[in-house]
């Protein structure tokens, strides 16, 4: 038994809280994962595990070993880094999830920094959805918005402004409306997929304003979503990222601009799971990312 590689899949059965998932994510099976487990508690001499048809959870001699031996692991990783002269040189491969709406920005980031650092691969996953980093086995993430309480590290990288808008066409046929409260009488485009995503919040002397946003049109992916607004099917609530080069070309038209969202603007952050190391590669992309995406950046302009 290798026991460094077996105490590593034990790390990954805790922190995925699945054989069949640590098997698949480090490259096994899953009957030879519970083969190495078992050889590892025959080393040890107890049960790191209790096991049902329905989960797995750890025992006293499990919770005690993990708080130690994945302490080392971190350790062994920056030792390998650090003696083989890495420590400002990003390599290897990043596993990242990105919101489906940035994926052309995002991609044609990563494709710039593997002309500068070639020896970093990507492998991307676009999803609005929230992913565990650590159960999914993911070095890093770019989300948007308000960012949940948790262990995660984040650094904010950037931020764009919303806007709501219709395409001409649209506003000539309805109507454009002189107030949020005029929203309610015409045709919006919503996320179907999102809690509160049909609640528009405004803020007007220093009050919320809450103006429920509905229509014939909803969608679970924000470019669908801007697809409509363009053939004019109705109001959008669309981030710059998303909307601005419509904004440049004058395809969608901004509204309601004496009015205040709120928010007015959408902040968007990486985050990673690494505490005390942070691998040269997701300490430098996510350099690269706050350079990039800062505050005078061209959000108009087709990525």
């Amino acid at each position: 038994m290798d026991r460094l590689d077996a105490i590593s899949l034990f790390t990954k059965v805790v922190e995925t809280g699945s054989f069949s998932e640590a098997a698949r994510q480090t490259g096994r099976s899953p009957a030879s994962a519970s083969r190495q487990i078992k050889a590892l508690e025959e080393w040890i001499g107890g049960r790191l595990f209790t096991r049902t048809t329905r989960k797995i959870t750890l025992t006293e001699i499990g919770r005690s070993y993990y708080q130690r031996v994945r302490h080392i692991l971190v350790d062994l990783e920056e030792a390998q880094v650090i003696a083989a002269g890495m420590q400002d040189y990003p390599t290897g491969v990043i596993q990242i999830t990105v919101p489906a709406s940035l994926e052309a920005h995002l991609t044609v980031a990563a494709a710039d920094f593997q002309g500068r650092w070639p020896g970093v691969e990507f492998i991307f996953t676009y999803t609005d959805q929230v992913v565990d980093l650590v159960r999914e086995g993911l070095d890093m993430a770019v989300r948007i918005g308000q960012l949940a309480d948790s262990s995660l590290k984040a650094r904010k990288i950037g931020q764009a402004k919303r806007f709501i808008c219709a395409s001409p066409a649209y506003l000539k046929e309805f109507g454009t409306p002189e107030k949020a409260e005029d929203l309610e009488d015409l045709c919006c485009l919503t996320f179907r997929s999102s809690s509160g995503s049909n609640i528009w919040q405004f803020r007007r002397g220093g009050k919320t304003i809450d103006i429920r946003a509905e229509g014939r049109f909803r969608a679970n992916y924000g470019v669908a979503l801007l697809h409509a607004a363009r053939l004019g099917l109705g109001i959008i609530l669309v981030p710059e990222w998303l909307a601005g080069p419509d904004l440049k070309k004058g395809t969608l038209v901004p509204i309601l601009e004496k009015e205040t969202l709120s928010p007015a603007i959408t902040p968007i952050y990486v985050i990673h799971a690494y505490q005390k190391f942070v691998p040269p590669k997701v300490r430098v992309f996510g350099d690269f990312l706050a350079e990039r995406f800062k505050g005078d950046y061209d959000w108009s302009k087709t990525p």
